[in-house]
């Protein structure tokens, strides 16, 4: 499979969390046909305190941070948020429309890549995806 030219911006801690396997759900509340790797880019926002209570620290923002592999899209239900706390991490509380992005195969870049992100997926340019391949370590995340 090549790489995509698709990326998606997450919040940290929870890109870090994904990167380290142990986050493996993606709560969104939209849904989309694309299945396959895409690359993680970092949102900019902080909340110190939930690093901590997550056991990150000091995680890149506003980075393309590495790529992972999306699955499947699932239907959540109250009973279904419940059942996957522990794979998606989220203590809120259950909220009518949600979706599970099923996530694998997390892999990390040797260094973050500065970079603006965007809603949704997003394209970026071949230039781009080149550099992030270039610093993939492939076969491992953490």
């Amino acid at each position: 499979m090549s790489d995509p030219n698709l990326a998606l911006s997450i919040r940290q801690p929870w890109a870090e969390l994904i990167l380290q396997g142990r986050k493996t759900i993606e709560v969104r509340t939209w849904d989309t046909d694309y299945r396959g790797r895409f690359w993680l880019h970092t949102g900019k926002s902080a909340d110190p305190d939930l690093d901590r209570r997550m056991g990150v620290s000091n995680p890149p923002r506003g980075f393309f941070v590495g790529r992972v592999m999306l699955e499947s899209i699932s239907p959540i239900d109250a009973a279904r948020w419940e059942l996957w706390r522990s794979k998606h991490l989220g203590s809120g509380r259950y909220e009518p429309g949600m979706l599970a992005w099923i996530l694998s195969s997390p892999e990390r870049l040797a260094e973050p890549v500065p970079a603006p992100g965007k809603l949704k997926l997003f394209e970026i340019d071949d230039a781009v995806v080149r550099q992030l391949r270039a610093r993939l370590i492939v076969g491992r995340a953490t």
